[in-house]
């Protein structure tokens, strides 16, 4: 079963904007977490499809942030390896839409998904002990105060399980 949460939320965050090259932003961002996937035996790929703009204009410290909460988050949940089973894997993946003229990042791990209760909670649970859900909620409003929107994709159940968080920045202030 596939679930889907999109929210949009207004821009009270202050952003120091900036041009940014997405490939170095993704590469360094994540290069430490790079080492942690490793150590895991998770498999870490970044892509940056080449029609996405040389630069756009972002605050590269909280993007950063965000990227690196995201893959932190799935690292979490995916399986590790083994020395008789590989680990699981995380793809993050950064496209250009040329027709809205915004860029997407794209988080995408196979682990357990997120469960379909859960994610139509997932930002407005008051039952929820402190913390949970706190990353992925300051990620919105980063997300947010950059004019962008955030999506998550999850499947919690056959072959194909797993967790896709999408976000859209346009590509320039």
């Amino acid at each position: 079963m596939t679930r889907r949460l999109e929210t949009i939320v207004g821009d009270a965050i202050p952003l120091n904007r900036v041009p940014t090259d997405a490939r170095r932003l993704l590469e360094s961002s994540l290069a430490s977490l790079k080492g942690q996937a490793d150590a895991f035996d998770v498999a870490l790929s970044i892509g940056v499809d080449a029609d996405v703009p040389a630069t756009v204009t972002l605050d590269r410290g909280k993007i950063a942030w965000a990227l690196t909460a995201l893959v932190g988050n799935a690292l979490r949940y995916v399986r590790r390896g083994s020395q008789t089973m590989p680990g699981g894997s995380i793809a993050v993946r950064a496209s250009y839409d040329e027709v809205s003229r915004q860029v997407l990042f794209q988080v995408h791990d196979d682990g357990p998904g997120i469960p379909p209760d859960r994610l139509r909670s997932l930002f407005s649970d008051p039952a929820d002990p402190p913390g949970i859900g706190l990353a992925l909620t300051m990620v919105r409003d980063v997300v947010a105060a950059h004019g962008g929107t955030l999506a998550i994709d999850s499947r919690t159940d056959g072959l194909t399980r797993g967790t896709t968080v999408r976000f859209t920045l346009p590509a320039a202030a």
